[in-house]
């Protein structure tokens, strides 16, 4: 499919969301009909019509493509490495999502936030999964403080999601298991709150709801 669609690598940057949503579909397909798992989205009425800065529990690869399916003019922070894949990487360049080196020093982070500033005030939302990585269901968590500083910034409501997705399609092993998978938007928080109060609120927030899905 990447190299059937090497034509939007040429067209601007909005019509590549196309062959992404055809891609993605294909692969809820997939695990529709080859892995029987299904999906299931809560709180959609939830989401505000307006740029926000959304932060997800991180259990599973499936996320990121739900997420980026259902979330319209939504965007990544990725690590910059993501584009040395072949084929993948070029469709992610043009994709315009905001690009991090993990080993960069301040500067890089300010230059990121700066990035991520500009895509919202225009009208896009970020997502962002503040444990850095795929954890397992249950596993002890580890949120770091990067969304802060965005949230500090931008000055913009907090959208917190819970799921239950690593419960069938883990990290490790590479075996999935069929159900159904849950991916829940909370209450949104507000633009305002106190730097050293957002951190708790938000992981008591999506830890308290992604462990009550594990049941």
């Amino acid at each position: 499919m990447g190299f059937l669609c090497i034509p939007f690598l040429f067209l601007p940057s909005a019509y590549i969301r196309l062959p992404a949503k055809i891609w993605i579909t294909f692969i809820f397909f997939l695990l529709r009909t080859i892995c029987k798992i299904t999906y299931q989205i809560k709180g959609l009425e939830k989401v505000p019509n307006e740029p926000l800065i959304i932060v997800s529990k991180h259990q599973s690869a499936f996320e990121t493509f739900a997420l980026y399916y259902h979330l319209k003019n939504s965007f990544f922070i990725h690590k910059k490495q993501l584009y040395y894949i072949p084929v993948f990487g070029q469709y992610l360049l043009k994709a315009n999502m905001v690009a991090i080196n993990r080993k960069g020093k301040s500067s890089v982070m300010i230059k990121m936030i700066h990035e991520v500033k500009n895509k919202i005030d225009k009208g896009s939302s970020v997502i962002i999964f503040p444990e850095g990585t795929r954890k397992k269901p249950g596993e002890k968590t580890n949120y770091k403080t990067g969304f802060i500083g965005i949230y500090k910034v931008v000055k913009r409501k907090i959208l917190p999601v819970a799921l239950n997705s690593g419960l069938f399609w883990p990290k490790r092993p590479w075996i999935m298991r069929e159900g159904n998978i849950i991916i829940q938007f909370l209450d949104c928080l507000p633009a305002n709150l106190k730097r050293e109060e957002i951190l708790n609120i938000v992981e008591n927030n999506i830890e308290d709801a992604s462990n009550k899905l594990l049941n």
